[in-house]
């Protein structure tokens, strides 16, 4: 299927020759990713319900989810957004910190459910931290989020008698050099596994969803190519809870598509004020991410208030449900008001996702990077490389 006609208004051949295929068709296909994942979820309803019966109360196991760069964000994402729907208590921890020390993070005699989110599986340290937690904690638990079957860590978990795999929709594991459908893909099922009694709910939000992403794919594209036209070196994403990862992943986007000559950073409205702020200058855009949440919102208001009074030839670009004109900045993105059902705040996070995406991927081309391959000189690659796991024991007795 050619989705760069429909989704961007722009012909593929453009894509082509600017070295941008396979980053620009993995955006634009997200929407029917997104469909086959659901019907996936809800064909493995029940083996998911039945694994996370066999952990007993979840609130008296440690649950930590882990990935490296942006594998790690769809987990710090997935915390936020599990608290608040579940009241589920989990923690963030990078496969790249378990890996360099494994004893500050992995305590032996907490049941634990460690649960892995990866694009290639290839990665050292992803099958490094699951190795490494094997050898640390008495009663382990595993689960495997991942887009290639064909990957160290597939066939590393299938050797655990208490694991649970769920495979992400074929296409997911992208091509192109920086993850775009693999981090939504698993952020819906990561999601999806700690609400399993209410995937018929789920799926009806994500085909919403998938929806109102292709219907707004034509504004997203003007509104990313207004943006990344504007001249500027440095980015900072702003939000709070859920969209502060967001905009972690957004940042990390923005770099890595322009081989660094952005300097992309992250923060929430109230941690910038405390010195990040500084970062400031004519040539910089500040991206507000503001939350549908109205008590939230408070303070996502407040900092875009504060940065547009203050505004010499800085920019602001506004993501925000709020079409009124007290939401104010140079370009303003909106997104879905309160249509969807049971899962809101994760549907409103990749629908501002897919924007970050479009703009950095925009930006790339505007600045004539090589969006697949940024790094053609290998400083940095798709899947990491350099990194030696050494031999690690731990007794567990």
């Amino acid at each position: 299927m050619d989705y760069a006609k429909a989704f961007y208004g722009i012909e593929k051949d453009y894509f082509i020759k600017n070295s941008c295929a396979f980053t620009s068709e993995e955006i634009a296909q997200q929407p029917e990713l997104w469909n086959d994942l659901a019907y996936t979820l809800s064909q493995k309803q029940e083996e998911i319900l039945q694994f996370i019966k066999s952990l007993g109360d979840l609130n008296k196991i440690r649950i930590i989810f882990t990935g490296a760069g942006s594998s790690a964000f769809v987990g710090e994402t997935l915390s936020t957004l599990i608290t608040k729907s579940t009241g589920i208590r989990t923690e963030a921890i990078h496969t790249t910190d378990i890996v360099s020390a494994p004893e500050s993070y992995l305590i032996p005699d907490i049941p634990t459910l460690l649960v892995s989110f990866a694009r290639s599986g290839n990665s050292p340290e992803s099958v490094g931290a699951v190795k490494y937690a094997r050898e640390a904690i008495k009663e382990l638990y595993e689960v495997a989020i991942i887009c290639n079957k064909n990957s160290s860590l597939y066939e590393f978990t299938q050797n655990s008698e208490r694991k649970l795999t769920l495979l992400m929709p074929e296409g997911s594991n992208d091509r192109g050099f920086a993850m775009t459908s693999s981090v939504s893909c698993m952020l819906l099922a990561g999601f999806a596994l700690f609400n399993a009694d209410k995937i018929k709910d789920i799926r009806a939000d994500i085909s919403l969803l998938a929806s109102n992403v292709e219907k707004s794919a034509l504004k997203f594209t003007e509104a990313a190519k207004n943006c990344a036209d504007m001249e500027f070196d440095r980015i900072a994403f702003l939000g709070c809870a859920e969209l502060k990862h967001v905009a972690h992943e957004a940042a990390l986007k923005i770099m890595e598509l322009t081989n660094g000559i952005v300097n992309g950073s992250f923060d929430s409205p109230t941690g910038f004020r405390h010195g990040p702020k500084s970062v400031i200058k004519d040539k910089t855009v500040t991206v507000h991410l503001i939350s549908g949440d109205k008590f939230t919102s408070r303070y996502d208001m407040d900092l875009l208030n504060e940065v547009n009074s203050q505004k010499k030839l800085n920019k602001t670009v506004v993501l925000s449900g709020d079409d009124s004109d007290a939401v104010s900045g140079d370009i303003r993105v909106i997104t879905s008001a309160k249509v969807y059902n049971y899962c809101y705040e994760l549907c409103i996070s990749m629908e501002m996702l897919v924007f970050c995406q479009m703009l950095a991927m925009f930006k790339s081309l505007s600045i004539g990077i090589t969006t697949d391959d940024p790094s053609p000189s290998g400083e940095i690659n798709r899947v990491v490389k350099g990194v030696t796991i050494y031999d690690y024991t731990r007794s567990v007795s």
